[in-house]
């Protein structure tokens, strides 16, 4: 038969079944279970238990702080007989998860806090339970070499021995702790450095896009406005020619003029009226316009009209209808492509720097601290 799983006897109760899962392996003494794993500092027990960790005993005490409720070892501990504490890593565990201590806690449920009860599981080894608090209890097992009765070990002893220990190892995981967060911390300075570093980039990047934004745009009114001005520019020669020629009353010449400025482009349909408002010339195909008729109403009304004139006398007037084409050598001067590109640029320009600040001051806000995060949003409500 297996020594280190041995069979139930029927006269076991629960818990001995337990205890005896839990010091199965009573055959030899394993040193190797109070050895500290690599990063685990052993530290000395403090305290005068000298006598009770006797070197040619070679006593060894493990144990474990225990939440009623959810069964997880909060702290373990290991001391060996030169009375050094570390974490307890044995092999065996403390089968918390068993029916039998079910049955230990039920039983100290009802024992009072500080009340010690005592198993005795084999020659060489003593168990040890209690409450140490509401919903916290301890268990400890206290072995030897050599033949170790329950009667030799005083249970106000076993407390003592594991408070201390509780303590050291208490002490010894709080500086763990204050090390990670030192080292964290120690961490989380470039990090925050090179963030900071990355908003101020994103803010410079912000404040480009939004003055490419304003070039834009005063690129967009500096074309429209140059655009304006050269087709008044072509207006004033157009008209000037027209009123020349309708001041000599040459209807002829009035005619192919407005014919030559239709096949050079500058409009699609056009006609020109006399003092006495009735069509004299006209450019393009309009319906319903007739020469020696009067321009009707609602024609006149849609087109844009120019008066011609010589000083204070007006000869007649030139109709071009909405909306006007643009002119062959206006298109050539690339005006209307840069207003065009500087409309996009003024405008992705725009859209980017919005989108990025929006972006920014959300990375700002996430880093800083709630407090801070607070203060912010009550600032931006008001």
């Amino acid at each position: 038969m297996n020594t280190m799983t041995p069979a139930r006897r029927a006269t076991d109760s629960p818990v001995t079944s337990w205890a005896r899962a839990v010091t199965a392996d009573t055959s030899r003494a394993r040193t190797e279970d109070f050895r500290a794993a690599a990063g685990d500092e052993p530290r000395p027990l403090g305290g005068n238990f000298e006598t009770f960790f006797d070197p040619f005993e070679s006593r060894k005490v493990r144990g474990a702080l225990i939440d009623q409720q959810s069964l997880e070892c909060k702290v373990t501990w290991s001391i060996a007989d030169c009375a050094i504490v570390a974490e307890d890593r044995s092999e065996r565990g403390w089968n918390t998860a068993g029916p039998g201590f079910a049955k230990v806690v039920e039983q100290l449920s009802q024992a009072a806090i500080g009340d010690v009860s005592v198993k005795q599981v084999g020659l060489q080894r003593c168990l040890y339970f209690w409450r140490i608090r509401p919903g916290m209890i301890v268990v400890a097992e206290v072995s030897g070499l050599g033949r170790l009765p329950a009667s030799d070990v005083e249970p106000a002893l076993v407390k003592e021995i594991c408070g201390a220990a509780m303590k050291v190892r208490e002490t010894a995981a709080l500086r763990a702790r204050e090390a990670a967060r030192t080292a964290s911390a120690s961490v989380d300075v470039p990090s925050r450095s090179a963030r900071s570093l990355r908003v101020k980039a994103g803010w410079a990047c912000v404040a480009s896009l939004l003055a490419c934004a304003a070039f834009g745009g005063w690129l967009f009114a500096k074309t429209s406005l140059d655009i304006l001005h050269v087709r008044t520019l072509m207006d004033a020669a157009v008209l000037r020619s027209l009123s020349l020629a309708l001041a000599k009353s040459d209807y002829g010449e009035v005619q192919e003029m407005l014919s030559t400025y239709g096949d050079s482009g500058y409009f699609s349909q056009a006609a020109v009226s006399n003092a006495k408002q009735r069509v004299i010339a006209i450019a393009g195909d309009w319906p319903n316009v007739q020469i020696g008729e009067p321009l009707p109403d609602q024609i006149a009304r849609a087109a844009e009209t120019f008066d011609l004139r010589l000083g204070p006398e007006s000869f007649g007037q030139l109709l071009i209808p909405q909306p006007r084409t643009t002119p062959p050598k206006l298109a050539r001067s690339g005006l209307h492509s840069v207003r065009a590109a500087s409309a996009w640029l003024s405008s992705l320009a725009l859209i980017a720097g919005l989108t990025l600040s929006a972006f920014l001051l959300r990375m700002s806000l996430l880093a800083r601290t709630p407090r801070e995060q607070d203060a912010v949003v009550e600032s931006i409500k008001k």
